[in-house]
């Protein structure tokens, strides 16, 4: 029975990305009756895809890391598991000033898992790589594991340096966390890698923290994985379902304000209480009423609606660029299946990703001697590299980093189709909620749960329940039967 016959409390969700489209699968699910409003005019969020060549290709999330089953099984509810494809065993590289170098496998956010290993000693030379060698035999840093376990705020640049050395720090860490968080490690809480700081706090040693993240990655077939033709199938199959479910999708609508009253529902037999929510455009018209509301938007918007006086962290802006290419060279993929860009390389863009070396279905989707290449820019505290940038501009300031990450050149003349996608990134979670919603009110994104559909999905699923149980009325008599 769909939720919007059975006449249960009614929950508004705003924000049509990811985490709003699980949290309203997850509410109506348990009975209740689902708006969703989306200020945008499509859904999805920063899981976008765009078309180059015939084919669409992810402008925003490419895939989602296989920890914790969560997205797959929630793949398999939506009749996603015979799409799911993995990446391409290339291996991945760095690119510094001294060259280009492949990352040594396994590992965590750079931690090194066998650091003696020939591709560790070759990032940090006999030295740096005894050194972080040796940490496994240092005394238990009872600071740092009460950090991890959610004392203080340490960061993940204060801990690696502590505990590994300065060269681990800017060869291997900081290069990947500025290439998935866009932040430096030195402001970057331990608390925001996904696993880190329980591993830590469980073992003592970094080294073995991410020696037990990358058995549990393997034990679970693999760190990330993807969908056949884009990870937009997610997103509709999320919206088709909720729909199905009776839930109402509305695109286009921005909500500005929303307000505690009394509700028309007050004495109605199965309402937990008299609460309800009023949500308002910008004119000061009433969008809908509600008994609940669900917050899956940037914290910067939910702090606004929750009219909350601290400013929240300033997001930063970042751009993808992708290229679709006719450039043969490339089909020995002579950088893997993509590269990060440490500081002071010479180089704008922060990362690159060859997407048609990773993705094995998606080089079958192009012509022969095709490739797409994306590549990001912008970190934490500054703006793109590409912000500001004609079009002209972006493409030749694009294809000469392209030329400079992959060592073969890149000329304009040679991209079929590119396009440019600009986004906004909030601050990763901390150690302690930023934010404290009212009664009746729920939080869920990456802000929130932190980065990546791992962690996305599971958030948004909670948040959901614990509305539910809020909305759950303490007298089960008074609750009608079905």
């Amino acid at each position: 029975m769909h939720a919007s016959t059975r006449g249960g409390p009614h929950v508004a969700v705003v924000g049509g990305g990811v985490s709003g489209l699980v949290a309203a699968r997850e509410l109506a699910r348990g009975g209740a009756t689902v708006t969703l409003v989306e200020r945008d005019t499509t859904l999805g969020g920063r899981v976008r895809g765009a078309k180059l060549e015939g084919a669409t290709f992810d402008v925003g999330a490419e895939a989602f890391a296989t920890r914790g089953g969560a997205v797959a099984a929630l793949m398999a509810d939506l009749g996603l598991s015979d799409r799911i494809v993995h990446p391409a065993q290339l291996g991945s590289w760095v690119v510094t000033a001294n060259g280009a170098l492949p990352l040594p496998p396994g590992g965590a956010v750079g931690i090194p898992a066998r650091p003696l290993a020939a591709a560790v000693r070759a990032h940090l030379g006999l030295r740096g790589a005894l050194r972080v060698a040796v940490e496994p035999l240092l005394r238990r840093d009872v600071a740092g594991a009460g950090a991890s376990a959610g004392g203080t705020a340490e960061t993940l640049g204060a801990l690696v340096r502590r505990r590994l050395g300065d060269r681990a720090l800017d060869r291997l860490v900081r290069p990947i966390a500025l290439g998935v968080y866009s932040t430096v490690p030195d402001r970057l809480e331990v608390q925001a890698v996904p696993g880190l700081a329980d591993a830590y706090a469980r073992t003592g040693s970094l080294v073995r923290a991410a020696r037990q993240l990358r058995d549990a990655s393997v034990a679970a077939g693999g760190a990330v994985a993807a969908l056949a033709g884009g990870m937009t199938a997610l997103v509709d199959a999320l919206a088709s379902d909720a729909e199905d479910r009776g839930s109402a999708i509305r695109t286009g609508t921005r909500v500005v304000e929303i307000t505690r009253g009394v509700s028309e529902h007050a004495a109605a037999p199965g309402r937990p209480s008299g609460a309800q929510w009023t949500l308002r455009d910008g004119a000061g018209k009433t969008i809908l009423r509600c008994d609940a509301v669900l917050l899956a938007v940037p914290e910067s918007v939910a702090a606004a609606l929750l009219a909350e006086r601290t400013p929240p962290p300033p997001e930063h802006d970042i751009e993808v660029v992708a290229l679709a290419v006719a450039e043969p060279r490339l089909d020995a993929a002579p950088r893997g299946t993509g590269a990060l860009v440490a500081e002071g390389a010479g180089i704008a863009a922060k990362a690159l990703t060859h997407a048609t070396a990773k993705w094995p279905d998606r080089a079958a989707s192009v012509p022969a001697g095709t490739h797409v290449i994306r590549l990001s820019y912008g970190r934490a505290g500054a703006a793109p590299e590409t912000a500001g940038l004609s079009d002209d501009e972006a493409l030749a300031l694009a294809c000469r980093d392209a030329s400079l990450i992959l060592g073969v050149p890149i000329a304009p003349a040679a991209v079929r189709e590119w396009t440019r996608q600009p986004w906004k990134v909030g601050a990763p979670p901390g150690s302690a909620p930023r934010l404290a919603p009212p009664p009746g009110v729920e939080l869920a994104g990456d802000w929130v749960s932190g980065t990546g559909l791992a962690s996305v999905v599971p958030g948004a699923r909670a948040a959901a329940a614990r509305l539910l149980e809020h909305l759950t009325p303490t007298n089960e008599s008074s609750v009608p039967s079905a």
